[in-house]
């Protein structure tokens, strides 16, 4: 009992003459403002800009197609009907496929792009940290309640775009 008493003193003993520098960074905030964030959505865009416009004209075509044959099925023919029905179902099942093709292709380079982000972000964060003598820098999300003086996040934006 005593050993323990005397281990549990020299413990806390240590851990208050220890002095830790730390700070918090707000993560949304690198990763909507950062540089290499911007670079990677005007990418996106660059990259599937054409085909969300390509899927945009398409249902609007579909959504006229609907409207003609709304507005001309009491004239029609059956044969009529039956082929602007067939016309209007593969015209909805090509979008349908093309934008859940969109998406997937989307994500997937979302994803990409979101870790080359996030691995040269943490790359800055390690080397500012090292530079400046931090022991820890934590991100927002883990920290309950952090003092706006110990908020470096305006300093790490700025190393990033150096």
């Amino acid at each position: 009992m005593k050993f323990t008493s005397i281990m549990l003193l020299l413990i806390i003993s240590f851990g208050a003459n220890a002095v830790e520098k730390s700070a918090f960074i707000n993560s949304k905030v690198l990763l909507e403002e950062s540089p290499q964030a911007i670079a990677a959505n005007e990418e996106l865009q660059k990259q599937f800009g054409d085909r969300e416009q390509s899927l945009r004209i398409l249902a609007s075509s579909i959504q006229e197609m609907e409207q003609i044959y709304q507005n001309d099925a009491a004239i029609m023919s059956n044969e009529q009907k039956k082929k602007a029905e067939d016309n209007l179902i593969q015209n909805r099942r090509r979008f349908q496929f093309e934008q859940q093709s969109l998406k997937d292709d989307l994500q997937a380079r979302q994803r990409e792009l979101l870790q080359k982000v996030q691995v040269s972000i943490r790359a800055v964060i390690q080397e500012f940290g090292d530079k400046n003598g931090y022991d820890f820098i934590f991100t927002d999300a883990s920290v309950a309640y952090a003092n706006d003086s110990v908020n470096i996040t305006e300093q790490i934006l700025n190393e990033l775009k150096k």
